[in-house]
């Protein structure tokens, strides 16, 4: 990853944006989540709305 970071993203706000990604590829590779995940992703719903149609759709089984 990048650590340089995006123009006009503060770290916190990349800190959020990366970690939002990683949990939602980890439920989606059917990872359990612990509470303090889920409610990570429920806080950020936002950035994870925005992220979920950024998903790759492929099957991990190919």
């Amino acid at each position: 990853m990048n650590r340089e970071g995006a123009p006009g993203k503060s770290p916190e706000e990349m800190y959020i944006q990366q970690k939002v990604r990683v949990l939602l590829m980890l439920r989606k590779m059917g990872s359990n989540l612990t509470a303090s995940e889920e409610e990570f992703l429920r806080t950020y719903a936002g950035v994870v709305n925005s992220q979920l149609s950024q998903l790759p759709q492929h099957s991990i089984d190919q």
